[in-house]
């Protein structure tokens, strides 16, 4: 059985039994990251900062054409770090539209700035998909995302039973929901047991699962 870390900042411990997207943001030279390793590829708001925008989209327009770049972003929004909104909307616009030239899935951040997102996608009616990632958010935020035809990605903050991210695992609809392990230690086997014991569902079954709603978003070279 093969495990899937959806959205991950470090290399799998396990190669041989966990497919992984690595995150990596702009300026990061794609000849840093192992050959072989699935890769996603964006302007992540925290690090706009500092840098040369233009500069920056260009090098991920360039990256999104290379097959081992399965996904655009992280991208988003974040309305507690970063630069002011407006900079981090142009960008995120720009990324969308990238997104759609190559035909990849957008994986995106967001934190405080949901409206902000659904009204993005509201008005571009990406034929992509889009992903939330780490998504924390109650089951009517849930609701609201899946209803607009969006993916959530769920990590470690499953662990915790009492979280609200949990019960937003409990309730999604089985075609819509990815796992992960983002910038954290924790193991995505661990997750992935949690997340089973949450569906109350075996881990065979989650795992199977997971890999048919991975293999509906990406598209392996």
């Amino acid at each position: 059985m093969k495990y899937i870390d959806f959205h991950t900042h470090t290399y799998p411990d396990q190669p041989d039994k966990i497919t992984a997207i690595l995150s990596c943001v702009a300026p990061e030279p794609l000849t840093s990251f192992k050959n072989g390793i699935l890769l996603s590829y964006g302007i992540h708001p925290w690090y706009i900062e500092g840098q040369d925008p233009e500069k920056l989209m260009a090098q991920v327009k360039e990256a999104a054409h290379y097959n081992r770049v399965v996904a655009i972003g992280e991208a988003g929004l974040d309305k507690v770090k970063g630069p002011p909104i407006d900079v981090q909307k142009r960008l995120f616009s720009q990324q969308i539209e990238i997104s759609e030239l190559v035909r990849k899935p957008l994986i995106i951040h967001t934190v405080k700035a949901n409206n902000e997102v659904l009204l993005f996608h509201k008005n571009f009616a990406p034929k992509q998909p889009w992903i939330i990632h780490g998504f924390s958010g109650h089951p009517q935020e849930m609701e609201q995302f899946v209803g607009a035809g969006f993916y959530l990605s769920f990590g470690p903050r499953i662990l915790y039973q009492e979280h609200k991210a949990a019960e937003s695992l409990k309730q999604i609809p089985a075609d819509k929901f990815l796992l992960e392990t983002d910038h954290t230690n924790k193991s995505i086997l661990r997750v992935y047991e949690k997340a089973a014991e949450i569906r109350g569902i075996s881990l065979k079954k989650l795992a199977f699962t997971i890999e048919n709603n991975f293999n509906a978003l990406i598209s392996i070279p």
